[in-house]
């Protein structure tokens, strides 16, 4: 998902379950949990972390930004046993196995209910993907949400030994909470870990007017998580894999074919279509067309002419019968970008 902010480019991850709730002035608490219903897991076998992730470009956090406290819901703790309290940030999103630890502190969890730690010096994070977790004790107790997709409550550990945090890929066992390989635990829910963290930066959110082409600037994460369509030659556009990985918690599928150009919908007024005509299709997780609004956008981006790439901007024709809507576009080395709320006919545009 594209949003304009001090003319940059930042995706989407994450949005779908990311509850944003009022704190103190100027902080927000990052919570993926989104129902009322709890269930209790507790820590058997091994010493084990289990953490969640949260996208702070979703949250509306600006970068640099600084998280003041971290908390989790306490079923049973194990008092006297040491436990580490743990912040990593991650470039590129995904998996967390490649995250830079920039926090580590150690606390004795004494009592059942919510425990909160507060930072005497908040900790600063860069990167817009952030891992917050506990590693806990055997027999210790934690509380998750009962309700939606595990896909973003982690678990790490290595059997019989502790694995190093500096670096989770070292972790024999990491992976998602969702029922999948590697930990094969479905906790039907998140883990009740929270945040509240503040923007350092100072950063407002300027919307781009429809019709206008901005440049921005963005890191080669943005190219990363970028993906070409693999369907009947729509290798010219791309999609935002971690707006459907992620945001959706994979619920969603997108697929693209090239449609025939005497179907193209009139012109919008002062604009000229240009290049291929493209079919977009988005599907839930039940396989049935979505065609109504999205309830999160997805950015997409076309590899315009090279002569009509600093006047391209992107269209979207829906409804019945079908009419060319121009989107807030922004460009991207040899890209023009948009936010996608629904599916239908994706071109480029030119204004004349």
């Amino acid at each position: 998902m594209l949003k304009f902010r001090n003319w940059l480019l930042v995706g989407l991850m994450i949005a779908l379950v990311t509850v944003i709730l009022p704190a103190n002035a100027g902080a927000v608490i990052l919570n993926i949990n989104s129902g009322t219903d709890s269930t209790v897991w507790f820590i058997s076998g091994e010493a084990s972390l289990v953490m969640n992730g949260f996208d702070l470009d979703t949250a509306g956090v600006a970068r640099p930004a600084a998280i003041d406290k971290v908390s989790i819901e306490v079923n049973t703790p194990v008092p006297g046993a040491s436990i580490d309290v743990l912040i990593y940030e991650d470039a590129n999103g995904g998996s967390p196995s490649d995250a830079r630890l920039v926090s580590q502190t150690q606390v004795d969890i004494q009592q059942a209910g919510t425990f909160t730690l507060t930072y005497p010096t908040p900790v600063v994070v860069n990167q817009r993907a952030v891992w917050i977790g506990f590693y806990l004790p055997v027999n210790f107790r934690f509380v998750a949400d009962a309700s939606g997709s595990s896909v973003l409550t982690y678990w790490a550990w290595t059997p019989g030994s502790r694995f190093d945090v500096n670096n989770l890929a070292s972790a024999q066992i990491l992976g998602s909470a969702d029922g999948s390989a590697p930990v094969n635990i479905n906790l039907g829910g998140k883990a009740r870990i929270t945040a509240e963290i503040t923007s350092t930066s100072g950063q407002t959110t300027t919307p781009a007017a429809p019709g206008t082409v901005q440049t921005g600037n963005v890191s080669s994460d943005f190219f990363n998580i970028m993906r070409p369509y693999q369907y009947l030659a729509c290798d010219t556009l791309f999609y935002d894999r971690e707006d459907i990985d992620v945001g959706y918690n994979g619920s969603i599928a997108s697929t693209c074919a090239l449609s025939w150009i005497g179907y193209n919908p009139p012109n919008p007024a002062n604009y000229v279509q240009k290049q291929l005509l493209y079919d977009v299709t988005f599907y839930n997780d039940k396989g049935q067309v979505q065609t109504g609004e999205l309830p999160l956008k997805i950015t997409h981006c076309i590899r315009p002419n090279a002569a009509d790439i600093d006047r391209a901007v992107i269209g979207v024709a829906y409804g019945s019968p079908r009419r060319w809507i121009i989107e807030p576009s922004l460009r991207f080395g040899d890209l023009v970008c948009a936010e996608i709320g629904r599916g239908g006919f994706l071109a480029y545009f030119v204004p004349v």
